[in-house]
């Protein structure tokens, strides 16, 4: 009986990983994000304009920069748009509206959340306080971290089944 119970939360794993990872990977390297990176851009060098800095954004063969700082796919945080679109297409059993507010919620969160983090790297390193090698990493890491858990958590507000499913599969692993 236990068996057929971890079989069971194991398929279920199986097919909420791949459905989300299929959606994830397609998000990610399929589409062109230029225009994305061009507004990302945008805003960052609007929000840095914003604060007194100096900001200018610029392009060179389809490729676009804030001052000297190339702002490529992985800067605007589509990956971790894709992931999320992944697990709430994923996660079954909730309805369309509910889906459709935590996608918008954590989409625009992050957009904003990306623009925040590349002015606020620019003024790090611009002010003297980090090097790029500490600003730019490390500290991108650090407001990832936060940011990805502040979603979570609010995806899981608007979509409570993320949270539940999480722990009935943790807790049919366990038995």
């Amino acid at each position: 009986m236990k068996k057929t119970g971890r079989v069971r939360v194991g398929l279920e794993i199986a097919r909420i990983f791949g459905i989300a990872s299929a959606i994830a990977v397609a998000l990610y390297y399929v589409p062109d994000y230029s225009l994305y990176e061009k507004v990302v851009a945008e805003n960052s060098a609007l929000l840095m304009r914003l604060v007194g800095m100096n900001a200018t954004v610029w392009m060179l063969e389809n490729r676009f920069f804030v001052n000297e700082f190339e702002i490529q796919r992985m800067c605007t945080g589509v990956q971790v748009i894709a992931v999320f679109l992944g697990i709430i297409v994923a996660v079954p059993k909730v309805s369309l509206r509910k889906r459709i507010v935590a996608f918008t919620l954590v989409a625009v969160s992050v957009h904003f959340a990306n623009v925040g983090r590349i002015a606020f790297e620019i003024w790090l390193l611009y002010n003297k306080v980090l090097p790029w090698s500490l600003a730019h990493y490390p500290t991108g890491l650090i407001l990832g971290v936060f940011s990805v858990t502040f979603l979570l958590v609010a995806a899981d507000y608007f979509i409570p089944e993320i949270g539940d499913l999480a722990f009935s599969l943790l807790d049919g692993l366990r038995r």
